[in-house]
Order: C-alpha cells, then sequence, then structure tokens
C-alpha cells in the first residue's frame, strides 16, 4: 500500500510537471499570434502598461487638437 503511495505522489508529480509546460506552451502561442515579430516579447507587464497609457494619452491629445480645430 505504501508503494502504491508512493507511485501516485510520483505521478502526480509528473503530470504537475506536464501541466506547468502545457500553460507555458499555450501562453508562449497566443503571444505570437498578437505580436508575430516578437517586439514585445522582452517587456514587462509595467512596461506593456506604461507604452498603453503613453499610447492613449497621445491618442487623446491629437483627438482634442483636431477636435478644437475643427471647431475653430
Amino acid at each position: 500500500l505504501l508503494e502504491q503511495v508512493k507511485e501516485l505522489k510520483e505521478k502526480v508529480a509528473q503530470l504537475e510537471e506536464k501541466m506547468k509546460y502545457a500553460e507555458v506552451t499555450l501562453i508562449a502561442e497566443e503571444e505570437r499570434k498578437v505580436d508575430p515579430a516578437g517586439l514585445y516579447a522582452d517587456f514587462s507587464r509595467a512596461n506593456l502598461v506604461k507604452m498603453v497609457l503613453d499610447w492613449q494619452g497621445s491618442v487623446v491629445e491629437v483627438s482634442s487638437s483636431q477636435f478644437r480645430n475643427a471647431i475653430a
């Protein structure tokens, strides 16, 4: 009985390792779809958020300027 428990624990550990690999593979595939050129592959989450917020601010600024020009 103890040997069966030991074998089952080993199987559980192996399956957990396989799950980790499968999750990483899935994430990598999804990232390749979104960023096929790999431009943002080395970015941290904080850098990506900063870039998005900077870009968003630029878009709002340009849109506001165009709106003011259209009204004037």
